[in-house]
């Protein structure tokens, strides 16, 4: 009877592991489904960025996917990211509740026995999200650990990583990792993958600084240029290549690849294809947007107070500061409504985007809970005033989708608030929580200058996004 079992357990736990290795994401906004394996082949749909997709074919460049509203095409594997395979694990001495939704007063549908582990999903509003009787159920992520299939790899993304001998910031260094550097890795723990060093022993890193799979995304190579004139887009870099369509002068472009004074370039259209880098120029995705970024707190407010006894309002302004840059970089002109601790009512702010004409309006926060064990990033819109979603939504959402492409960063939702500072203005508003300060653990990685400069890079490119589409 015992290897009856075991043989059931294998199986089962193989077949979660066939099913995983099928799920992806897309990792730039706008990106084509297209009918074939052809870019001149029908387009089926315009994918956002995170689009999660199931994997159901694949060929050597494409894969052949279905989407969550049941959209079925082929996308070059360049434009999808494939997590490394995941489990959720027991490591407990008691059994833990699966339940159907992320919330202890959730129906229990099952249980996870001391020791067994199941397939991974996700993580959202701080429970993994599991594979459970054919569907998607969730499991306290406070009481269990993720581990990682064998032979799973990650990539860093930047010179000089410290590899440190525990998930924290504060832990001992024990190794460096450079640019492109591959390793397997093992397990996850607060944002941070553990990994296997050449000498085999293992080392924690950044799990921000890291990539499942090398791709112009993850390298950061993302170019925004425009059409100086009509231009044929091509299926290949020259001119022996088949036309797709033609371009209008003028048009935004992302670029993805060059050679040889050919570029690989994204239409906002989502269609793909090449053309001769002598019509391009490059441009200012931002140029001529009004920006007011908001701070929040400061003052005698001093917002939230963190686990280790930090104010909010302190780095708020830190992470502010820093989106500042990053936005005129990209052409914008920026106002905050304040650049040091002072305090400013809710109201006040909100109005100060009314004044200026702001284009948008964003507020910077960081989460807090009594429960400590709570972490995630989420963003807020507001649709008390404003009847249309869209007013709020789509930037809220555009940032919310670039931001949960960084590894170790969680998702906490797109969420509708009655938040006086979004109320009070007539401009379209977001309001971000990066991350949980009453959480130790994450309270550590938002303080951390690289999580920062991630961080404001992705809420950056979701603001273009915003504007792009």
């Amino acid at each position: 009877m015992k290897k009856v079992l075991a043989f059931v357990i294998l199986t089962l736990i193989l077949s979660i592991s066939f099913a995983y290795a099928q799920t992806g994401y897309t990792n730039i906004s706008s990106i084509a489904l297209y009918n074939d394996t052809d870019y001149s082949s029908k387009i089926n749909d315009t994918l956002k960025i995170s689009t999660k997709l199931h994997i159901l074919n694949e060929t050597e460049d494409w894969y052949y996917v279905k989407t969550t509203n049941g959209k079925t095409g082929w996308i070059e594997k360049y434009f999808v990211t494939v997590p490394s395979q995941r489990f959720v694990v027991n490591n407990t001495n008691n059994q833990i509740n699966i339940r159907t939704s992320p919330t202890t007063s959730a129906k229990a549908v099952g249980q996870l026995a001391p020791g067994e582990k199941i397939n991974y999903v996700d993580t959202y509003h701080s429970w993994h999200i599991i594979e459970f009787g054919g569907d998607e159920c969730y499991i306290a992520s406070w009481l269990t650990d993720i581990e990682y299939a064998a032979s799973q790899e990650i990539i860093l993304l930047y010179d000089t990583i410290n590899i440190r001998d525990n998930a924290s910031t504060s832990s001992k260094v024990i190794a460096q990792g450079n640019k492109n550097d591959t390793y397997k890795v093992t397990g996850e723990k607060n944002g941070w993958l553990q990994i296997r060093l050449p000498d085999g022993k293992t080392g924690y890193v950044a799990g921000w600084l890291t990539s499942y799979n090398s791709n112009y995304f993850s390298e950061g190579s993302q170019g925004h240029k425009k059409t100086t004139d009509e231009l044929n887009l091509r299926t290949g870099p020259s001119v022996n290549n088949s036309r797709i369509t033609t371009l209008k002068s003028g048009e935004s472009i992302t670029v993805v690849e060059t050679v040889d004074g050919w570029s690989k370039i994204v239409a906002s259209s989502g269609i793909i294809g090449w053309v001769n880098d002598y019509y391009l120029k490059d441009v200012y995705p931002l140029s001529g947007k009004v920006i007011l970024l908001d701070p929040g707190h400061g003052g005698k407010d001093p917002g939230a107070i963190s686990f280790s006894g930090k104010y909010e309002k302190h780095i708020n302004l830190e992470v502010a500061n820093k989106l500042k840059n990053a936005l005129e970089a990209l052409g914008a002109k920026v106002h905050m409504t304040r650049s040091s601790d002072t305090y400013i009512a809710n109201k006040e702010r909100g109005r100060m985007a009314d004044r200026l004409n702001a284009d948008i309006f964003l507020s910077i926060h960081h989460n807090s809970l009594n429960n400590s064990d709570y972490f995630g990033l989420s963003t807020y819109y507001n649709t008390i005033k404003y009847k249309s979603p869209s007013h709020g939504y789509n930037l809220a959402e555009a940032i919310y989708l670039n931001a949960i492409t960084i590894n170790g960063v969680y998702r906490d939702g797109i969420l509708d608030r009655n938040f006086e500072v979004l109320r009070e203005t007539n401009r379209p508003a977001a309001l971000i929580e990066i991350g949980f300060m009453s959480n130790p653990q994450e309270e550590m990685n938002i303080h951390n200058v690289s999580f920062q400069n991630v961080m404001v890079e992705k809420i950056a490119n979701g603001i273009a996004d915003y504007f792009n589409n």
